[in-house]
């Protein structure tokens, strides 16, 4: 009898579940090997579109994908819950009260919100991470508009409506585009004009320009039409510290707000070990060329926890890497398990898009950059092809074709 293989990835975010999509073209059918999943959710999570559902454009049924219903053909083993403790030696994952044992494991966990030790920012900023952060900021919104259209005062209902996003990453930018047509065009079917006249929306940038991963002519597009768009953005600005009804940028500007979204960072999730493993100095996996763990062959790291230079410098974190990682991984494990040699990564950026509203975006592809029109028709078109069934496909297409005639749905869920 053929001994079984046993393939465990951690993650289901896209580095995890793209792995498990491109081991299961390899190895379908394959009795001798068995695929197992560990997440802390039982479904995948299409995060492109976060700001989206944190704007109310699309419900946030729509972005998820159960595990089970979409992969199950390909998957034999799903552990719901967090991957305490790996044992390199021993070859085991501790989940909860589990030891999952496996022949190679990918470890694919994602990042969490970096908040690099800013005071208070951690305890009173909301964040956009996972859906119930999307829905959180939508019901905050929705909230502070309701309590500022019983407010007099104009001073503090000014501060009650002004809205503040810090870090113009792409998510920020997106973000804030967002939070701005529903304003524009939802909540001001809804509320006073003099309410919606109070409504600030402040981007802050730590450094000198927006979505650095771009080019100069994306950048620059980028900062015209948030600008264009009525929306504050202050760049070249640190935050200090972040209280209950304030923000305080650089060494002494002080800005009133009861709502902060910090979209400036990440770090990679937690990942315990057994044995020591090398790290990069901001915590994540070093990987060799074939994107094992270092001494560590059957153990591989993609995504946001892995650490991979090309060209001297750290890959970025963004889905398609993961998604490219994911496609070697898969490979080179599928020529381990056949002693053929593994294959080096090299990291092939496909272009960036970014939206920046109805009828905006922002795409790179090599040095060409496109916008407008065709660059948000593009921009969509490539966010629908990544959803993995052809249900939410359907259902984020609707999402968005009703947003061209209706206002966005402001219920709070």
């Amino acid at each position: 009898m053929t001994e079984t293989l046993k393939i465990v990835i951690v993650g289901n975010g896209f580095g995890g579940i793209y792995t498990l999509k491109n081991l299961h073209k390899f190895f379908h059918n394959d009795q001798r090997i068995e695929l197992t999943l560990v997440g802390e959710k039982n479904y995948f999570l299409f995060t492109p579109l976060l700001h989206e559902v944190a704007t109310g454009g699309i419900n946030p049924a729509n972005i998820i994908e159960p595990i089970r219903s979409v992969l199950g053909c390909c998957l034999h083993k799903f552990y719901l819950g967090k991957a305490e403790i790996i044992n390199s030696k021993n070859h085991t994952v501790k989940v909860g009260n589990d030891l999952v044992s496996y022949d190679y494991l990918v470890l694919a966990g994602g990042a969490e919100t970096n908040f690099y030790d800013t005071a208070g920012a951690e305890k009173y900023c909301l964040t956009l991470k996972s859906i119930d952060d999307a829905v959180k900021i939508k019901n905050h919104c929705i909230a502070q508009m309701e309590r500022a259209s019983h407010t007099e005062d104009r001073n503090e209902r000014k501060k009650i409506l002004n809205f503040v996003v810090v870090g113009g990453g792409p998510t920020g930018v997106e973000l804030v585009a967002e939070l701005e047509e529903l304003v524009r065009e939802t909540f001001s079917h809804y509320y006073a004009k003099e309410v919606i006249e109070d409504v600030s929306i402040t981007l802050i940038q730590r450094g000198t320009e927006l979505v650095s991963q771009f080019g100069p002519k994306a950048r620059a597009k980028s900062l015209e039409t948030l600008k264009k768009k009525g929306i504050e953005v202050m760049l070249n600005t640190a935050v200090k510290e972040v209280g209950a009804s304030y923000v305080i940028a650089n060494e002494n500007t002080k800005i009133l707000t009861e709502t902060v979204i910090w979209v400036a960072g990440i770090k990679p999730a937690e990942m315990k070990f057994e044995e020591s493993v090398s790290m990069s100095p901001d915590g994540r996996l070093n990987v060799n060329e074939f994107l094992q763990l270092e001494n560590q062959k059957e153990n591989f790291a993609i995504g946001d926890m892995a650490f991979f230079k090309q060209e001297n410098a750290p890959l970025p974190a963004l889905a398609q890497v993961a998604e490219k990682e994911s496609a070697t991984v898969a490979k080179n494990i599928y020529n381990l398990i056949n002693n053929k040699n593994p294959e080096k990564f090299v990291y092939k950026n496909s272009g960036n898009l970014m939206s920046l509203g109805q009828w905006k975006a922002v795409g790179q592809i090599a040095n060409f950059t496109f916008t407008g029109h065709v660059a948000w028709f593009i921009w969509r078109t490539v966010y629908l092809s990544k959803l993995i069934s052809f249900r939410k496909k359907v259902r984020v297409a609707v999402d968005w074709t009703l947003n061209l005639f209706f206002p966005r749905d402001i219920s709070q869920l």
